[in-house]
């Protein structure tokens, strides 16, 4: 980016502003995306050109999947939801005492960026009502026996496949669980390395793959992760039904589980777009707003 060019790039919504905030900047189907869109968000007119780039992605997304929203699902985002939500983060930042600027990281962020906000929140929260009774969602949840199956289990956790021989001679020998892990184990955060019931997905993958295929109450291992070696005992193990999955769905999925859900479904409908952006400032890309050539690095 050549010197000459930095100062009016830092001035972007000034200059633009010159233009009329009806000014179609971009298209999203056959909604425009209007100057006047992005401007809202700024407290400023003083704002670098990257930061409108990244402000004018995010408005264009939000609006190709409300289109999803309303084409996969046939549900049209209400106002209410996207009030309500706006009234948590309000509540949240009179709480904690922040600004709207200091809770987004933007110097820049207006309240109506925080209503933006909202109304993503709103729309994930309305896109995976939908999604996560989608058959072809429940389907891929259960095809893997690890997303869905919750398993309570201790290990033991050393840094060689040589320790952990050591740690089952030791069990082998009649020595408690518990006693030898507070010994030897590197997880000194768990008491006795008991870890709880979690979904198997929240654990390390070879860790996960064992303990949902490990004989209950037998000791497995050792089991190589990028943590160490496990030496584990799996004590109790479920998976629910369809059926039971389908009465309450947000009772059984992580946010692990919601947020992977959530980012299949956007970057696919991101990835189908049709999308377009005055040429004047960047180029559509399902990643972001690609910056106009005379703007590139090293020019």
């Amino acid at each position: 980016m050549s010197l000459l060019r930095k100062p009016a790039i830092l001035l972007a919504l000034a200059l633009l502003a010159g233009c009329g905030g009806g000014q179609e900047v971009a298209r999203v189907g056959d909604t425009a995306i209007r100057l006047r869109d992005i401007e809202v968000l700024y407290e400023s007119d003083a704002v670098p050109a990257a930061d409108f780039r990244q402000a004018l992605f995010r408005v264009m997304a939000v609006e190709v999947l409300n289109q999803a929203l309303e084409a996969d699902f046939d549900v049209v985002l209400q106002p209410a939801r996207i009030d309500q939500q706006l009234a948590e983060l309000q509540a949240m930042l009179a709480e904690s005492g922040s600004t709207v600027a200091e809770y987004l990281g933007d110097e820049y962020a207006s309240d109506e960026m925080l209503r933006f906000n909202a109304e993503v929140l709103a729309l994930r929260e309305a896109a995976l009502d939908e999604l996560v009774v989608a058959p072809e969602v429940v389907d891929g949840l259960f095809a893997d026996p690890v997303t869905m199956t919750t398993v309570c289990s201790k290990h033991i956790l050393v840094a060689t496949e040589e320790e952990a021989q050591v740690a089952l001679d030791r069990l082998a020998a009649g020595e408690d669980f518990a006693a030898v892990a507070a010994d030897v184990s590197l997880d000194t955060s768990s008491e006795g390395g008991d870890l709880g019931c979690v979904q198997a997905g929240a654990l390390a993958p070879s860790f996960a793959d064992a303990a949902v295929s490990a004989p209950i109450g037998e000791v497995t291992g050792p089991v190589a992760s990028d943590f160490g070696f496990h030496i584990i005992v799996v004590s109790e193990r479920s998976t629910p039904t369809r059926e039971e999955y389908l009465a309450d769905p947000w009772a059984l999925l992580t946010e692990d589980n919601l947020s992977n859900i959530w980012s299949d479904w956007f970057n696919d409908r991101l990835q189908a777009a049709d999308a377009w952006v005055d040429g004047r400032y960047g180029t559509w890309s399902p990643l972001g707003i690609l910056a106009p050539i005379e703007e590139a690095p090293g020019e």
